[in-house]
C-alpha cells in the first residue's frame, strides 16, 4: 500500500483527531473516540487505528499514557485530503464586508488597516495584510502643495481610484509654479503607465522639456522613487496580536516572545506573506514548512488580492491547531470584497 494512501477508517479517525484537537487543545484518546456516535468501533480497535496512523506518522502521543495529537503530517493530510470547504456563515460576511465598505476606499492605507482589522476580528487569529507595490500603480495625476519652506505634500492619484499622499521636502527653495509645472509634465507624459516607469524615465523621454524643468524634474522624481520604494510602515498592516497570545499554546515567556517579534518585525511579516502574483489560490503553509525555525509552531494561509490593477496579499497566522476550514472561507471572502470596491 502507498504509504501516503489512507483507509476510510484511517481519514474518519484522523479527522476526529485534528477536529478535536482544534476545539479542545487536548489529545484524543481511543476510549473518547469509541463514546462517539460516528464510530462503531471498539476502544482496543481504534487503537490498533491509531498506532497504525503514529507509525506513519500521521500523529503523535505527546506523553505516556496519553491520547494523541496531529503532526505537521497529520494537519497536512487533514488539509489536503480530508478537509471540507465551509461557506463563510452570514454574520462574518456581513462583519467583513461593512468594516470595508464604511472607509474611504481611496485611501489605501486606511482601507488596508480595516482590512487587517476585520480578518483579525472575524477569524480570532493574526490577520495581515501586505499593500500592493505603489510602484505599480497606473499613474493617474501628480499634485504638489507647498506647507513650509521647502517642504511639499505630493498627492500621487492612481488610475486604480487610490490617492497617495506623502511629504517631500527640498534642500534648496524651489518657486511653486515650477514645481507645478514638473507635475504637470510628468502628469502628461505619464499618464496611463506605471510610477515604476516614470521613475526609471531617461533624459531622452524629456527632449521637449527645457533644461529648467528638467532640472527640478531631476529632483523631483527621486524623492518620490525614494518614499514609494522605502515607506516599509504603510506595505504591512498586522492586527490581532491579542488572539494568539490568548492561545493555549502560547502561554509561556518563549512563546509570547516569538508572537511579539512577528507583529513588530515587518519585515519579516513581509517574507512570510508575499505570494507571487501569478498565483490563485489559497496557499497553507504548516509548521515545519515554515522555514524560520522559531515560527514552526504556527500555520499561515493566505491569498492574493487585487485592487483595480494593483495586487497585494493577505492572510492570517495562528496556531496549527486552526479551524482551517473556516479561516480558508474567511480569508477567500475578504480578498474577494477587496477586489469588489474597485472592480
Amino acid at each position: 500500500m502507498d504509504p501516503e494512501l489512507l483507509s476510510e477508517r484511517e481519514r474518519q479517525i484522523l479527522e476526529a483527531i485534528v477536529r478535536n484537537y482544534i476545539i479542545s487543545a487536548s489529545p484524543t484518546s481511543s476510549r473518547y473516540l469509541s463514546r462517539q456516535k460516528d464510530f462503531s468501533l471498539s476502544s482496543a480497535s481504534i487503537r490498533n487505528v491509531m498506532y497504525d496512523l503514529e507509525e506513519r506518522g500521521f500523529i503523535t502521543q505527546p506523553h505516556t499514557s496519553a491520547g494523541r495529537i496531529p503532526t505537521d503530517k497529520g494537519y497536512r493530510y487533514y488539509v489536503d485530503q480530508v478537509m471540507k470547504c465551509c461557506g463563510l456563515p452570514e454574520e462574518a460576511k456581513s462583519s467583513i464586508r461593512n468594516a470595508l465598505t464604511t472607509v474611504d476606499k481611496s485611501d489605501l492605507h486606511l482601507l488596508l488597516e480595516a482590512a487587517s482589522r476585520a480578518l483579525s476580528r472575524t477569524t480570532n487569529q493574526l490577520g495581515v495584510i501586505l499593500a500592493p507595490k505603489i510602484r505599480c500603480g497606473v499613474l493617474r495625476q501628480l499634485h504638489l502643495f507647498q506647507i513650509q519652506p521647502q517642504c511639499y505634500i505630493l498627492t500621487i492619484a492612481l488610475e486604480s481610484g487610490f490617492l497617495k499622499t506623502m511629504v517631500v521636502e527640498f534642500k534648496t527653495e524651489i518657486p511653486q509654479e515650477r514645481l507645478e509645472l514638473a507635475c504637470r509634465i510628468l502628469s502628461v507624459k505619464f499618464a496611463g503607465k506605471t510610477l515604476q516607469q516614470m521613475c526609471n524615465a531617461d533624459d531622452q523621454q524629456f527632449e521637449d522639456v527645457s533644461d529648467l524643468e528638467l532640472g527640478i524634474i531631476r529632483i523631483l522624481v527621486p524623492s518620490i522613487k525614494k518614499i514609494v520604494e522605502d515607506n516599509l510602515d504603510e506595505t504591512v498592516f498586522a492586527e490581532g496580536q491579542t488572539n494568539v497570545l490568548l492561545q493555549p499554546e502560547f502561554f509561556n515567556r518563549e512563546q509570547i516572545g516569538v508572537v511579539i517579534e512577528i507583529v513588530e518585525e515587518k519585515r519579516l511579516l513581509m517574507h512570510l506573506f508575499e505570494t507571487p502574483q501569478n498565483e490563485k489560490r489559497i496557499l497553507i503553509s504548516i509548521g515545519g514548512e515554515i522555514p524560520e525555525e522559531n515560527l514552526q509552531s504556527f500555520s499561515i494561509i493566505k491569498t492574493n488580492y487585487r485592487v483595480g490593477n494593483l495586487m497585494g496579499s493577505l492572510g492570517v497566522i495562528g496556531p496549527k491547531r486552526m479551524p482551517y476550514p473556516f479561516l480558508v472561507s474567511a480569508v477567500e471572502y475578504t480578498a474577494k470584497v477587496l477586489g469588489e470596491l474597485h472592480s
